[in-house]
């Protein structure tokens, strides 16, 4: 070929400063993979530079015997250190050599970099355009430079103070001569019929070259490399020129990123400093492009901003991080055996939230609840990333494993609930339940979402969302007497502030930024604007808008237009005025099926608790009526529960109990129920007959909640506690366990004990984690014990498989049981 650019690539060799030759023949054989000689007798020498340093200051006692004991420490941080950076070096220049080759050498090069379209037939090719792309790269990084000059630079400086470091400026910006390309184009054809959706695989492997000063320090970036799937939205469109009205330009998840560190930071080898400006690269990339945040483009004056710059979300995406097991121990111990401190990281695009942390624990129930607003959930990925939380200060947190989950499908079905084998690690899984949620504008969504947020008794779900849309403000008062405000305005709707960019020297700025917000209820929440002088951090203005009225406006939407700003008495002269608009939208479930033939999972079905109804499974023991014997009676206590409440109501029933013994037998008779409750306060409440176990029984209430997928078992009663000697009358508790896991502490509940009783109510709840999956094979261990001696012996006990007595269509269930003898090895099957 006569030209053939991909053939020989020359690179800025980081280590000696020199340029270097690298073929695509040097990747295939692993070349590349091996240093010079030159490249090794520099390594040598710049880990040995602080090891002869301290140790010639031990030497010459100039440090303390301190420095001696650090020598092989630094030693091999120095040697890690440098084939961690080594192996960086080698994929960007991999990279590198893969941005600049054409499409053949490209495919025979390395194919962990083959582009999208060789994978996915759905994936166009569009190397046309990345002809057009290269000949217009001198120009597009022009401009791209004097763009990052005026917009990121401060925005990283601002980052950066929250870490305590200042003083952060470019020196140097230059991006390379190897331009971005495309790997491939998918092009969405089920799409609305007013706009144009196409994804493109974006690599930017540059050899790039980026000076800055860090606190005065000189520090610099090279070879900087970006990757990740960008989405191009194109709407309206119009039958006018230019066709189409506006652009949104977006990444559907944080791209990979990667750099080398240069300067004197890479010298003395400052991996905190180096953290830290990867994880601002990383967050300023996210606020500008990543889902939710969006760049917006108008294309067109007949096109209002707010309708390109209004972010939308096509729904709410409602995840449930239920519990994991089988985690790595991270924790080593002589004593005993090692445990992990698991906590998870949930991650959508931009939008991140994190579990507590579950000490010593590898199989961790967190019933943690969080929510997204998702704008484009096809090709969208929740990731989950599992980490053992470290006490030692300074230390990284290690990886547990992670997961990730395409949110296209949930949006479809409306409903996820699965167990998923964590990756890059040894063993694990984690339980993951998500629900997605369509907008709607029906009345009548608000009270059904309200309701289910209720009955999940979660405090941060939200009913609705509420889109906000900031356009301008006029006639600002300034917050210094001889310079015109910096204004910028913060808005807060409940727990969540997000704000707009600065504005610098001006009293009408504009701002034409579209925000979301969750709404937990829109009958009391309240939307307020805050303009804010970002040099003195003097409020200039303030404005609440209730919600409430909202939904009154048609289609829950208000056009922009000025509210006048509540300002300081000192400035009362003013008309200042904030122009914004706003959409009102209710959350709303998609229709979900039940599919209960799959063990390994939690049922399919909506996050939503069912309402209780009574059981028709028969106790083990026919209920009759039972004597109490005279010295029993006189030992009835007067029960005081410290809770203050008063009994609930008890149960009549009036039911024939029979069983039938044979398979393929008859049916069995229905069991005849009837529950009312009892208001009358001058007559005695009719209780319900108990059993006739010789070591007396107890009445349970079992209430399984799908929705919240928790266990509640409530210890009403305990009659007909058998007394040896009248002197000797026991002091009675309950004891709970969930097994077959007795050993684990946490399923272990216990009541109030009453002294001298052998007729105790309790009317104790007790609350256990627990999934689906888990009715079938636990099981809950019921113990009365009495104080009377150091001991506590067993006074009765009974072994009750749960799956007996409630499951997803008998969610409740109250009972009477015999008390047993205690089980000393084994459990009931």
């Amino acid at each position: 070929m006569a030209d053939r650019q991909g053939d020989e690539l020359r690179l800025l060799d980081v280590d000696n400063n020199s340029s270097a030759l690298v073929t695509e023949a040097e990747v295939a054989d692993g070349t590349l993979d091996k240093p010079t000689v030159r490249q090794t007798v520099w390594r040598v020498t710049k880990g040995l530079v602080p090891v002869v340093t301290i140790y010639a200051l031990g030497f010459w006692r100039v440090a303390s015997v301190s420095a001696w004991v650090l020598v092989p420490f630094f030693f091999c941080l120095s040697v890690v250190r440098d084939l961690l950076s080594n192996a960086g070096r080698i994929k960007r220049r991999r990279a590198q050599l893969a941005a600049a080759a054409d499409e053949k050498d490209l495919i025979t090069a390395n194919v962990a970099e083959l582009p999208s379209w060789v994978f996915f037939p759905d994936i166009h090719r569009a190397e046309w355009l990345n002809q057009i792309i290269k000949q217009m790269w001198p120009m597009i990084s022009a401009y791209a430079q004097s763009t990052i000059k005026k917009t990121v630079e401060p925005m990283v400086a601002e980052s950066l103070r929250e870490y305590k470091i200042n003083n952060f400026a470019f020196d140097k910006l230059r991006l390379g001569s190897i331009p971005p390309k495309i790997g491939g184009v998918k092009v969405y054809d089920k799409v609305s019929r007013d706009q144009i959706m196409l994804d493109i695989d974006v690599i930017f492997a540059s050899d790039s070259d980026i000076s800055f000063y860090v606190s005065g320090i000189p520090c610099g970036i090279k070879d900087f490399q970006i990757r990740g799937m960008m989405r191009v939205v194109m709407k309206p469109l119009l039958t006018t020129s230019p066709l189409v009205g506006g652009m949104q330009i977006f990444f559907l998840n944080q791209p990979d990123i990667d750099y080398d560190l240069m300067g004197v930071a890479d010298v003395l080898d400052m991996p905190g400093l180096n953290d830290v400006l990867k994880k601002v690269i990383s967050q300023q990339v996210a606020a500008t492009m990543v889902l939710p945040n969006k760049l917006p483009i108008v294309l067109s004056n007949e096109i209002a901003a707010h309708v390109v710059k209004l972010p939308e979300p096509e729904g709410v995406l409602r995840v449930h991080i239920f519990q994991a097991k089988n985690l790595v121990a991270k924790d080593m111990s002589l004593i005993r055996k090692g445990k992990s401190d698991p906590y998870v990281i949930v991650t959508l695009g931009a939008q991140q939230y994190r579990t507590h942390t579950i000490n010593n624990e590898l199989n961790p129930k967190w019933d943690y609840w969080c929510e997204f607003a998702s704008f484009s959930p096809r090709g969208q990925v929740l990731k989950l990333k599992l980490y053992d939380e470290d006490e030692m200060v300074g230390k990284k947190h290690s990886n547990l494993g992670r997961a990730s989950i395409q949110i296209g499908n949930v949006a479809k079905t409306g409903y996820f609930d699965k167990w998923i084998n964590l990756e890059d690690t040894k063993h694990g899984m984690i339980h993951v339940r998500m629900l997605w949620l369509d907008l709607t504008l029906e009345q009548s969504a608000l009270k059904r979402a309200l309701t289910e947020t209720q009955e999940l008794r979660i405090t941060n779900l939200s009913s609705a969302v509420v889109m906000v849309y900031v356009d301008s403000a006029i006639n600002l008062p300034n917050a210094r007497s001889q310079s015109k405000p910096d204004p910028l305005v913060r808005v807060t709707v409940g727990q969540t502030t997000q704000a707009t960019v600065g504005k610098l020297r001006t009293e009408r700025p504009v701002y034409e930024q579209g925000f979301t917000f969750l709404v937990n209820n829109p009958e009391t929440d309240t939307i307020e604007f805050k303009v804010i002088d970002q040099k003195t951090n003097t409020q200039l203005g303030l404005y609440v808008y209730e919600l409430s009225s909202l939904l009154l406006a048609q289609n829950m939407r208000v056009d922009t237009q000025p509210y006048d700003l509540i300002i300081d008495s000192k400035n009362q002269q003013h008309d200042s005025k904030l122009l914004f608009c706003m959409q009102l939208k209710f959350l709303k479930k998609l229709p979900v099926l039940v599919d209960v033939n799959d063990d390994t999972a939690s049922v399919t079905k909506p996050l939503s608790r069912q309402t209780s109804v009574q059981s028709t499974k028969s106790v083990n023991s026919v209920i009759t009526s039972a004597d109490v014997s005279e010295i029993q009676s006189s030992a009835v206590g007067v029960n005081t529960p410290t809770d203050g409440m008063s009994r609930t109501s008890s149960i009549k029933r009036d039911s024939t109990v029979s069983r039938n013994s044979h398979a393929g037998g008859g049916d069995q008779e229905p069991l005849i129920e009837q529950a009312e409750t009892t208001e009358l306060l001058n007559e005695p409440e009719e209780e319900p007959a108990p059993g006739t176990g010789i070591l007396g029984s107890i009445q349970i209430t079992l209430t399984f909640s799908v929705a919240r997928q928790r266990l509640n078992v409530t210890i009403h009663k305990v009659v007909n506690l058998p007394i040896k000697e009248p002197s000797d009358i026991p002091d009675p508790y309950v004891k709970l366990y969930v097994l077959p896991k007795k050993e684990n502490s946490n399923t272990k509940r216990k009541t109030e004990t009453y002294k001298d009783n052998c007729n105790p109510v309790y009317e104790e709840t007790f609350e256990y984690i627990m999934g689906v999956a888990e009715l079938n094979s636990k099981q809950l261990e019921v113990t009365v014990l009495t104080k009377k001696t150091w001991h506590s012996p067993v006074l009765g006990q009974i072994v009750l498989n749960i799956c007996d007595y409630v499951n997803i269509n008998t969610p409740s269930y109250t009972g009477w049981f015999d008390l047993e003898a205690e089980i000393k090895e084994g459990t009931v099957g």
